[in-house]
């Protein structure tokens, strides 16, 4: 099939815009019969509501446009897509609007733009994005793609090949984006539609493309044969004057549709005739997109809280520019673990938010009481240490009426007789039984959270695997998870409790899909013996373990000569209890609130890896 030809079924009246009119209807393609014809693949309706155009389809067409309309992440059965798309779109003067998640627009055929950059990432860490085009290639359609086996779907022949070919006329609209703008094939009245993002000048993936340094362990994979440059959106920069198409993977343009001017998308091909990073569209759109005005706060809700009512919790996690940071380190399977948690230390919730296009990590919360509650944040922003955030918030409505679900009796807890503040120290939980259905949440056997008396500290613990102080060098900079096998019988699970008193532990296990949490309540009685203080020697390299990690996660020393480290563990909870040094050989005990001195062997230049114990930790001996 060569051409556009299926473009020409629907006729535009004079005063109709073409965004009204440019749709391949369902029940309008020849040989469309028996099953195809009860699908109804294509457009189903294009009805005008007001300044708005709202498109329906099944998302299904028999109009192919190859690797364009895959989407990254699959679709469980029939969906019934509606688009609403401005019929006048106009410029954003504000804060630009990302690109969803899941889709950019909708093609003339009724299938999804989709967004083909964020669905999958190196290692599952939401750092460097796999070009999901490029990967689903087998060497022949894009720019960047390689022959490799396992694709998930062929590129057959289809409407592609004639989009590309240059038949001296301008490329029909082939969609259009959110934001109102079309979005045409590569050809335009002065030629082929060149895109300006470049890939970048690198042999190693430790920087973004907007300059963050990443921390150990957010570093991509070496620029090499197995991952050559284009394996990745962050390969590319945009590069202005590079192409004739701005940072939107658009221009403004006349066009047959629009004799009078319109800015638009296109599609970007390099002079072999393959498709080019970005495609269609890159990261934000140009044009303004309708949705309400995003607060400034780094935490609000969607209005008063009460008490047994939903309301919508957002959080806003900006970088040293200000801007919103929307890819956020995955830590045990999610960018943000979110904790709301009663003063009186009696309610308990571990919700995972979702980003919007703003930049806004939103999640639907409902409190079962009145009351205060500290709601905790953490994740990891690329370039940085693990962070936790609180704010504390009230709220309204009845006090009564919740009761605590009792604690199951099946699940013991030991080695809590005789608890030392300040000291490293091992919690067991021992199941009485064999418990049916267990399964990993989060990508471990259990999830511990440890709370003290008026939420003075706060502990997010996991438990600790067989031999997870050997962590092989190619480890030492990927969080630990749970190894695949049977469930454990009994969970170990390191923690520092930082002052005698009582806490609140709330143990999480999943259990045929479904998450248990089960409360405990311990008590310190007795505070640990600090021991003499460490001399720091003249000369040596300062490290210390807090509860976000290594500070600095960079540490710099000579070549060539031995070098004496003087690390300090902070006494609040953290996993710090030991530092192991992969290439080295090399590991040692760090205690609570205590400086220790390890003593590195002289190196040649190079970097080195190194994590703690359980591999949450992570940094780099650069050697120098």
């Amino acid at each position: 099939m060569n051409g556009w030809p299926l473009l020409c079924l629907a006729a535009a009246s004079a005063a109709a815009q073409p965004v009204e009119t440019v749709w391949i209807r369902a029940g309008k393609m020849a040989g469309a019969s028996g099953g195809v014809a009860r699908i109804r693949p294509d457009v189903h309706s294009v009805e005008i509501a007001g300044a708005h155009v709202l498109v329906r389809s099944a998302g299904i067409s028999l109009a192919y446009l190859g690797p364009l309309q895959n989407e990254p992440r699959p679709r469980q059965g029939l969906v019934e897509f509606a688009f609403r798309l401005p019929r006048s779109p106009r410029e954003e003067t504000g804060r630009r609007a990302h690109i969803p998640e899941d889709h950019a627009g909708v093609f003339v055929n009724g299938l999804p733009i989709p967004n083909h950059f964020e669905a999958a990432s190196y290692r599952g860490q939401n750092i460097w994005h796999y070009d999901a085009v490029a990967r689903n290639d087998d060497g022949t359609v894009t720019a960047a793609g390689r022959p490799r086996p396992g694709l998930e779907r062929g590129a057959a022949p289809g409407l592609l090949e004639g989009l590309i070919a240059n038949t001296g006329r301008h490329s029909p609209i082939i969609g259009y984006a959110l934001d109102g703008y079309p979005v045409y094939g590569p050809w335009t009245a002065a030629g082929r539609a060149r895109s300006s993002y470049v890939p970048r000048e690198m042999a190693a993936r430790d920087r973004l493309p907007d300059g963050t340094t990443l921390a150990p362990g957010q570093i991509g994979p070496p620029v090499g044969p197995e991952y050559p440059l284009g394996t990745f959106v962050e390969d590319y920069v945009y590069t202005p004057g590079a192409g004739d198409l701005d940072e939107f993977n658009g221009r403004h343009a006349i066009t047959p549709e629009y004799p009078d001017g319109t800015y638009a998308y296109f599609l970007a091909t390099d002079e072999r005739g393959k498709l080019a990073f970005p495609y269609l569209l890159a990261h934000e759109f140009r044009g303004h997109v309708d949705r309400p005005e995003p607060s400034r706060e780094r935490f609000d809700t969607s209005g008063p809280l009460r008490a047994g009512r939903p309301a919508v919790l957002r959080f806003r996690f900006p970088d040293a520019r200000g801007r919103p940071i929307r890819h956020l380190e995955y830590v045990h399977e999610r960018p943000v673990h979110v904790l709301a948690i009663s003063h009186d230390r009696k309610i308990f919730a571990h919700i995972h938010p979702r980003v919007t296009d703003d930049g806004v990590w939103e999640v639907s919360h409902t409190f079962p009481r009145a009351g205060r509650y500290r709601v905790y944040a953490e994740f990891t922003p690329p370039g940085g240490n693990q962070r936790l955030e609180f704010h504390d918030v009230t709220v309204s409505g009845p006090r009564a009426g919740v009761a605590e679900a009792p604690r199951p009796s099946g699940i013991a807890i030991e080695g809590v007789d005789q608890l030392t503040a300040g000291e490293d120290v091992e919690l067991r939980f021992r199941p009485a039984s064999a418990i049916r259905g267990w399964q990993p949440y989060l990508g471990a056997w259990a999830h511990v959270v440890i709370a003290g008396e008026n939420l003075s500290s706060l502990a997010h613990a996991h438990p600790v695997e067989e031999g997870s102080s050997k962590i092989a060098a190619s480890e030492a900079h990927v969080h630990a998870s749970e190894a695949p096998g049977p469930p454990p019988a009994v969970l170990r699970v390191a923690a520092v409790f930082p002052r005698v008193g009582s806490y609140r532990l709330w143990l999480q296990l999943q259990v045929d899909g479904q998450v248990r949490t089960i409360p405990f309540e311990v008590t310190v009685r007795r505070a640990g013996k600090s021991g003499p203080a460490t001399a720091i020697p003249a000369g040596a390299i300062r490290l210390s373990v807090t509860p976000g990690g290594f500070e600095p996660q960079r540490l710099r020393v000579p070549a060539g000569r031995a070098v004496t480290l003087a690390i300090t563990r902070s006494a609040d909870p953290n996993c710090g209890a030991t530092i192991v040094f992969p290439g080295l050989g090399l590991t040692r005990e760090l205690r609570p609130g205590q400086v220790t001195l390890v003593e590195l062997p002289s190196r040649p230049a190079g970097e080195f890896g190194f994590a703690c114990g359980m591999g949450m930790y992570r940094g780099s001996l650069v050697v120098q």
